[in-house]
């Protein structure tokens, strides 16, 4: 094999290797989102369909202060004791930046992203850009209701 046809197929297999390593870095895992209770709904980045309600079961989840779940589109963080609206926050589940994950990190009191990590406020606002140079927008934070132990977003 000469030189330049050596150089060839390496170059090919380094792009294709760097191809693979990208795409599975792109792909988001939802083996751990609980499933929606009923009447929610949504998915995407920016959390589904404008009106659509997303529930959580305060029995059985956001049980501790710091603690969040994501589903059906949403990031539910309770932020203080008590089962009152102002003890929770409801923001969109995905960064808007390159949609990676979004997690609450109660160490920081602040929302970061697992791709970039891009920071975000509890009400939304962009605390640090993501790592890879790009840029990112506010979240979008949804309205939230309690009915008996029924933590409710609306997608707004």
């Amino acid at each position: 094999m000469e030189r330049n046809e050596f150089i060839k197929s390496l170059g090919l297999g380094v792009a294709l290797i760097c191809t693979g390593s990208c795409l599975s870095g792109c792909g988001g895992s939802k083996s751990n989102d609980p499933s929606p209770t009923p009447g929610g709904g949504g998915g995407g980045g920016g959390g589904g369909t404008v009106g659509t309600k997303v529930n959580v079961d305060l029995n059985s989840q956001l049980t501790s202060i710091g603690s969040f779940v994501s589903t059906g589109g949403v990031l539910f963080v309770r932020l203080a004791a008590g089962n009152s609206t102002s003890s929770f926050v409801a923001t969109q589940a995905v960064c808007p930046h390159q949609g990676g994950t979004l997690n609450w990190v109660q160490a920081s009191n602040l929302i970061q992203c697992s791709l970039h990590s891009s920071q975000y406020s509890s009400s939304g606002a962009v605390l640090a850009q993501p790592n890879d140079g790009g840029a990112t927008t506010a979240l979008k934070v949804y309205a939230t209701s309690i009915t008996g132990t029924v933590l409710t977003a609306t997608i707004s």
